[in-house]
C-alpha cells in the first residue's frame, strides 16, 4: 500500500499567493495606482526627451561679478531677462559652468568646470559691472606654445619692424594686443554670484588649464610618458575664452507641470493628463453600460423582454378533425 505524499510548504504557499495576486489585480485601488503610475511615468518622459529651449541649453558668453550685498544667499546667481525669462524666477537649477574656446583648428570646444544646484533671481534690469570680474579671459602664466590662440581682428597700422614671439603667453598677449584684437568678449552679459563660488570658477579653469598643459609637458619628456599622452597637443587649453553656464532643470511630473520653462512642455505634459482623465471617465461611464442581472434600465419598458432572453418555440397550430 502506497504512502500519502506528504505535502510541502512551497505547495501550500503557491495557490494561495496565486489567488491574492489574482485578487490584487482585480482590484479598484491597485488598477487606480497602477494608471496615476503610468499616467507620471509619461509625463517624466515627455521632460527627458522634448526639454525645450533652456533644458540642457548654453547661455552666453557670460561675465561673473559678486553680489552687491552679503544678505543675498550663497546658492542664489541673479541672471538677466535675456538670459532666463522672468516666469522663472525663484526656480532651483542644476548649474553648469562651461569654459567655451577656440581649439584644435578653430574649432570650439566646450569645456565643463563646475557644477552647482542654484535658485535663479531673474533681474528685470542689467546688472552693473564691478572691478573685480572673471571674464574667461584671464591669460595664463604658462608658455606661448601650450594654449590656443583665438583668430583676431586685422591689425589697421601697418608694422614698422618685426619683432620675435614671446616665450611666455602674458607676454605675448601684451606684445600682440590679444584682448584688444579679440572681438568673442564683445557681447558678454552679466550675472552675479557669491564671491566663493566665483573663486571655484576661476580655480576651476586655471586647474583645467594646468592640467591640460601638464599633460602636454609629459608628452615631451620620455618615451613612456608619451605613451600615455599622445595626442595632447590638440587637446591643448584655449589662452582666451569665454565663460557659458548650462540650465538643467527637474524632471518631476509636478515641475513640469507648473513651472516648467518651456511652454510647449507644459502644454504636452497636461494634454498627457487630461488624455488620460479622459480615457478613465469613459472607462467608468461608458457610452453603451451594460448594466448587471437584476437591473433594469430607467428607460426602458416595464414589461419589455430582455434583449438577450431566448426566443420562444411556439408549436405549429394541429389540423382541424374533418
Amino acid at each position: 500500500m502506497s504512502e500519502p505524499i506528504a505535502s510541502t510548504p512551497t505547495a501550500d504557499w503557491l495557490p494561495q499567493f496565486a489567488a491574492f495576486a489574482e485578487a490584487m489585480f482585480y482590484s479598484t485601488p491597485f488598477r487606480l495606482f497602477c494608471f496615476l503610475l503610468l499616467v507620471l511615468c509619461t509625463i517624466w518622459v515627455i521632460a527627458k526627451i522634448y526639454s525645450g529651449d533652456l533644458q540642457n541649453a548654453e547661455r552666453g558668453p557670460v561675465a561673473i561679478r559678486r553680489h552687491s550685498a552679503n544678505s543675498i544667499p550663497s546658492d542664489t546667481i541673479i541672471v538677466p531677462r535675456s538670459l532666463v525669462p522672468l516666469s522663472m524666477d525663484g526656480v532651483q537649477a542644476r548649474c553648469t559652468f562651461m569654459y567655451v574656446y577656440d581649439g584644435y583648428r578653430g574649432r570650439r570646444t566646450h569645456t565643463a568646470l563646475l557644477t552647482r544646484h542654484m535658485r535663479l533671481s531673474v533681474s528685470a534690469t542689467q546688472l552693473r559691472s564691478l572691478t573685480d570680474m572673471a571674464r574667461g579671459n584671464e591669460v595664463p602664466d604658462v608658455g606661448t606654445e601650450e594654449v590656443f590662440w583665438p583668430i583676431l581682428d586685422l591689425e589697421t597700422e601697418t608694422p614698422t619692424e618685426g619683432f620675435a614671439t614671446a616665450d611666455r603667453a602674458q607676454d605675448h598677449a601684451k606684445a600682440c594686443r590679444i584682448l584688444e584684437r579679440w572681438s568673442g568678449d564683445d557681447s558678454l552679459q552679466l550675472i552675479s554670484l557669491s564671491e566663493p563660488v566665483m573663486n571655484d570658477v576661476r580655480q576651476a579653469r586655471q586647474d583645467f588649464i594646468d592640467k591640460r598643459v601638464d599633460q602636454l609637458r609629459a608628452s615631451k619628456s620620455n618615451f613612456w610618458r608619451r605613451l600615455g599622452h599622445s595626442g595632447a597637443a590638440k587637446r591643448r587649453p584655449g589662452a582666451v575664452g569665454n565663460y557659458y553656464i548650462k540650465f538643467q532643470f527637474s524632471n518631476d511630473p509636478a515641475f513640469v507641470l507648473i513651472k516648467h520653462p518651456d511652454r510647449d512642455v507644459r502644454m504636452t505634459a497636461w494634454l498627457t493628463v487630461l488624455t488620460s482623465l479622459f480615457a478613465l471617465a469613459m472607462e467608468v461611464f461608458p457610452l453603451r453600460p451594460v448594466p448587471p442581472p437584476g437591473v433594469v434600465p430607467f428607460l426602458s419598458a416595464p414589461n419589455a423582454e430582455p434583449s438577450d432572453a431566448a426566443p420562444t418555440r411556439r408549436s405549429p397550430p394541429r389540423p382541424r378533425p374533418r
